[in-house]
């Protein structure tokens, strides 16, 4: 598998726009740590650091924040390289193997496709209009890290579409769409995504928006 063409800026954007993605689907449980020792790509101290007291999620958050703030281009090779080393291939393919331009037309085209398979949006689990319906009734901020932390999502996604949607002044509206279509996306579009969706706003006290934006039926929260 090729990189080469691939600049600081391409590798950054990557790490970027596949941030949620990669921290939910690399696992550290095989021999990833080795590998990337082997690869003089982080030492055994950092490593330390890395894992110290976090959980596996978080230090898969801290491993990618630290390649990709402290590493050049060429460890970052030497990253994707470990992930295949590591059995992790279809990782790299996924997220690592193509400029993110190429990737979202992919992305699009693939979305297309399915609308045409599947006309109709509503024979779908999570459709766009229900994430959308959700997006609108998370109206602040204290709501919007509820359930970005019922769902797993990392904080550094939150900042991210925060700034780029004005803060928290700006529109949490959008904020909110766009960590849940990652979110659903990281999640494969699973049938079971609206289900867990709907506990989560169950679970932040929001069971009429769960009900009237999802159809979901319970179990409700008190």
């Amino acid at each position: 598998m090729e990189f080469k063409n691939f600049t600081e800026e391409t590798w950054k954007e990557l790490f970027r726009v596949n941030r949620v993605q990669l921290v939910g689907e690399i696992t550290l449980e095989k021999n990833l740590w080795s590998i990337l020792i082997a690869k003089k790509v982080v030492e055994k101290r950092m490593i330390a650091s890395i894992k110290n007291g976090k959980d596996e999620y978080q230090q898969k958050e801290k491993l990618l924040d630290y390649i990709d703030q402290n590493r050049p281009a060429t460890d970052k090779v030497k990253f994707a390289q470990a992930l295949i080393e590591d059995e992790q291939e279809h990782i790299v393919k996924t997220y690592l193997s193509k400029h993110p331009k190429e990737a979202q037309a992919t992305k699009h085209e693939k979305h297309k496709e399915t609308r045409e398979f599947n006309p109709n949006p509503q024979d779908q689990d999570l459709t766009d209009n229900c994430l959308l319906n959700v997006s609108k009734g998370i109206a602040n901020i204290i709501n919007l890290n509820s359930l970005a932390g019922d769902l797993n999502i990392p904080k550094t996604s939150v900042d991210r579409s925060l700034t780029n949607h004005g803060g928290i002044a700006g529109d949490i509206t959008m904020v909110v769409y766009d960590l849940l279509t990652e979110w659903n996306q990281a999640k494969g579009h699973l049938p079971g995504a609206k289900n867990k969706l709907g506990e989560s706003l169950c679970n932040i006290g929001q069971n009429l928006l769960a009900k009237t934006a999802l159809g979901y039926t319970g179990p409700y929260t008190e």
